[in-house]
Order: structure tokens, then C-alpha cells, then sequence
């Protein structure tokens, strides 16, 4: 027996379909396992009016079913599909699979799956990375989308993180007055986001939620897979056990507010992830488990939009700055967003007040960044701790950073001298493959953001020789528009 067939769960997953009204679509999630069948009912509600149809429905309710296709041997779709989405839903698996492969079965934090159902080092290939669902659909439809959204109209992908804060506090900032649309898992997730959704609510025009019970629908399927470790899957961790399509589930769920709307623009929180630090892995190419916060599935998203005749851009603001620096700009020029973080999936309540775990490995990144960078950590929640005990969590937590991004902020936390090689986490870079800063951001934002990021930064990078270099930009014919 192959190794995919060892750890083929679910011999079918299909999607249908069900109720769709102006502000809920759901369907049936109908999963076949050793002859065993049973269905979950998936469901996504809209706190505003918007227009679904039968195939934009089915979509938003295939994304979250993409997280387990690499252990499912059919996929059905049972609602119209065309050339473009089954073009997409394919390119989706197999990335996806290679993620969950490459980051859950074989570089593993944890130990989320049986040791008898682990790849062997003669199972690690690119085929079974890949994996091989097939896609079943006999409903097949044209292309017959023709949105004409508003370039000047921009939605933030907002979560209460400090990437998302950010690049709304920026928008706004420049004149944009951004739409927040927040994802609301029916789950204890909401805490991170609510706090910040509360202020905005109050404060902000343009606010949208989605709420849905996608996270029970995860736990329904991990509940079925008999080849995790019961133990392990189901204790609490900063990983999940196989979940790494997570932000598709989000997008795709906000198109019906993006054509209502006609948003033109859709802004995801994607940060800096050093290229240095991510080789390939037994020559297989990944993207470390965050192919969805990447300019890659960015690039790959707004293409297919256009093919389905969805006017809509999507792409980062953030993507050439650390976390340090997000974290340092929000706190220091958008105090009240700042005030509203809660980058923490382990939240809970306490005398009235939504507050981090304050142990987990994100939050000792995020209070490393806030400490680092002359910040307090109690203004978002953190109690205080003694810097002897912080540093003692920081060698036991497990931070999960960039070695740079890690030892920048805690070498200014302990007032060490900090060496030539590190001068570029608090800069701006310019990523492989660009000529110029910001170049992924369309132009008549471009120049604005890349202001604002200056007046923090210590000035601009680029990768070279292994390690990143500084550059003088008065010796480039860079053309940022204005």
C-alpha cells in the first residue's frame, strides 16, 4: 500500500449547497469514511444584505473543505462551477496538500498524527506532497461575472493583529477611509478580533462582519480522522492539527460584501517572512504552512477574480516590514488601534475586558516587539512582568520568529550592541524579484504607505550575499508614484 493510501481518511467530501438568502448561505458538508456516511452543515451569515448565487455560495462553503484534501480521495462539487474554479480549486489542493505534507507530516512541532501513519524518508516526494484528489463537478457554467468595482475603494481583512490594525490605521490615515471586514468564528477565535471589531463599530464607518461555524466544522472532521493522535490533536497549541488554508476560507467569504460594494481593493495583513530562512525542504518547494498570507497566493487570487470578471486587487501594505516594525509604527503613531490588539488565540475574559494568554509563543513575540521598541505591554492587555522571568519564557516559549526578527528586539531589550547583520529588521526591503519598494502595492497607495513606513525605518534592503544589505536610494531610479 502507497503512503497516500495509508493516510486517505475520507474516500469522498461533497460540497452542496443549500439555503441562500441576503444575509446566510450555507449547505451540506457530506463525508464518506470507511463506508460511514454523515454530513455537517456549514453555515456563513452577513450582518448586511449581499447577493449570493449558487456557484459563489458553493465556493465560499469548498474553501474550508481545501484544509483536508490530502486526505480525501474524491472532492464533489455539487453546484455550478466554471473553467476558472476548478482551475483554482485544483491549484488550491495541490498547494495546499504540499503545505500540510511538508509542515504537518514531516517538519512537525508537534506531534498531531500517529507515528505509524508519518512518512518514511522514501515517502517524502513531491507526488505525495501533491497528493492526488480528484475533483468531481458535472455542473459546469460560464464566466458570467462583469463587476465594475471602484479602484478608489479599499477593504481591509481585519482580525484585531497588529498587521491589520496597521494597515487600516494607514488607509485612513491617507485619506482612503478603508472597509473592515472581520471573520467571526463561531468559536472562542472572536475574542482576538472583538475587541478591536467593538471600536471600530463605534467609531468607523464601512464595518462588516461574516460570522460562520467553520471552526465546529473543523473539529467535526479532525473528530474523523482516525490517523491523528487523539491526545496531542486535541490539546490546545499555536499550531492546528492540519488547518493551513485558513485566510481563503476568509476572502472568499467576503466576495458577496466585495461585489455589493464594488471594492476594488482588498487588503491582507501579510507581514516580512525573511527569504533567507525558507529553503526548500528535501527539494520540495513550501511556503513554511502561510502560502495564504503570501504575494504569491495575493498574485494568484486577484487573477483568478479577474477571469471570473471581478475587478478586485488583493495585496499587502505590510509585506516588506518585520513584525517589530509593524508592531513599533501601530504603537507609536495609531495609539487607540494599538489599544484594540489582541494578538492572542488563547483569549479570555476578565472583569469585562477581552485579555491575551500572555504565554503562548505569539504572545511572547508580540510583547518582545512592544518591549523592544520602548513600548508597554499592559496597554493591550499583557500583565507586567520582570525582565529576568520575560527572558526566561522567551528561552522556554518556543517563539516562532525569524532568528533576526528574535534577536533585534531582545538584544535592544538588554541594551546589547547590535550588529551590522541586524540593521535591516527595523528597515524596509526590497523582496527578491523587485526593482523597487513597494512594488507589489498598486501605485496610488504606494507612495503614501512608503512615507509613513520611512519616518520609522532605518532605510531600505536588499538581500545579497545571503544577508541584507543597505542601500542608498538617491542611487536608484526608483519611479514611486504619488
Amino acid at each position: 500500500m502507497g503512503y497516500l493510501d495509508r493516510i486517505s481518511v475520507f474516500e469522498k467530501v461533497e460540497v452542496t449547497p443549500g439555503e441562500i438568502s441576503e444575509k446566510r448561505v450555507s449547505g451540506d458538508i457530506t463525508v464518506t469514511s470507511t463506508g460511514k456516511t454523515d454530513s455537517y452543515h456549514l453555515i456563513f451569515k452577513y450582518s448586511n444584505p449581499v447577493k449570493i448565487d449558487q456557484n459563489l455560495a458553493g465556493l465560499i462553503l469548498t474553501m474550508p473543505v481545501i484544509n483536508f484534501t490530502l486526505f480525501c480521495r474524491k472532492l464533489v462539487l455539487n453546484f455550478p462551477v466554471s473553467d476558472s474554479d476548478l482551475e483554482a480549486i485544483r491549484h488550491f489542493i495541490s498547494v495546499n496538500n504540499t503545505e500540510v505534507f511538508v509542515n504537518r507530516l514531516c517538519r512537525r512541532r508537534h506531534e498531531f498524527f500517529k507515528a505509524e501513519f508519518l512518512p518514511t524518508e522514501n515517502d517524502i516526494t513531491e507526488e505525495n506532497a501533491r497528493g492526488r484528489t480528484e475533483v468531481i463537478a458535472s455542473n459546469k457554467k460560464a464566466d458570467a461575472y462583469h463587476y465594475e468595482t471602484d479602484s478608489s475603494r479599499v477593504a481591509v481583512l481585519s482580525s484585531g493583529g497588529k498587521e491589520s490594525l496597521l494597515t487600516y490605521g494607514m488607509l485612513r490615515e491617507l485619506g482612503h477611509e478603508p472597509y473592515a471586514l472581520f471573520f467571526n468564528e463561531s468559536g472562542g477565535h472572536w475574542l482576538t478580533a472583538k475587541t478591536a471589531y467593538s471600536y471600530y463599530s463605534a467609531n468607523f464607518p464601512r464595518v462588516h462582519k461574516v460570522w460562520s461555524n467553520v471552526d465546529r466544522f473543523y473539529h467535526h472532521m479532525l473528530s474523523r480522522m482516525n490517523i491523528l493522535n487523539p491526545k496531542v490533536a486535541g490539546r490546545r497549541a499555536d499550531d492546528y492539527p492540519v488547518q493551513l488554508f485558513i485566510f481563503p476560507v476568509y476572502v472568499f467569504s467576503m466576495i458577496p460584501i466585495i461585489l455589493q460594494e464594488r471594492i476594488g481593493n482588498v487588503v491582507l495583513g501579510d507581514e516580512f517572512d525573511d527569504p533567507k530562512e525558507m529553503p526548500p525542504f528535501h527539494g520540495i518547494r513550501h511556503y513554511y504552512g502561510i502560502y495564504d498570507q503570501t504575494a504569491d497566493f495575493n498574485r494568484y487570487f486577484s487573477k483568478y477574480l479577474r477571469n471570473k470578471g471581478i475587478g478586485t486587487d488583493v495585496w499587502s501594505a505590510v509585506y516588506p516590514i518585520s513584525g517589530f516594525m509593524v508592531e513599533k509604527i501601530l504603537m507609536e503613531r495609531y495609539r487607540n488601534l494599538f489599544s484594540t490588539q489582541r494578538s492572542c488565540h488563547s483569549c479570555h475574559v476578565k472583569d469585562g475586558s477581552i485579555i491575551p494568554c500572555g504565554v503562548c509563543s505569539k504572545c511572547l513575540g508580540i510583547q518582545l516587539f512592544i518591549l523592544g521598541g520602548g513600548g508597554d505591554p499592559t496597554r493591550i492587555g499583557y500583565l507586567r512582568i520582570e525582565t529576568e522571568k520575560f527572558e526566561e519564557m522567551l528561552r522556554t516559549g518556543r517563539v516562532r520568529l525569524d532568528p533576526d526578527e528574535f534577536e533585534y528586539p531582545n538584544r535592544k531589550l538588554m541594551g546589547e550592541p547590535i550588529p551590522d547583520r541586524l540593521n535591516h529588521v527595523p528597515g524596509i526591503h526590497i523582496l527578491p524579484g523587485e526593482n523597487e519598494p513597494l512594488s507589489l502595492v498598486p501605485a496610488q497607495f504606494r507612495a503614501g504607505i512608503l512615507k509613513i513606513m520611512s519616518q520609522t525605518s532605518s532605510g531600505f534592503y536588499e538581500l545579497s550575499s545571503g544577508g541584507w544589505t543597505r542601500i542608498d536610494p538617491d542611487q536608484k531610479n526608483w519611479r514611486i508614484a504619488s
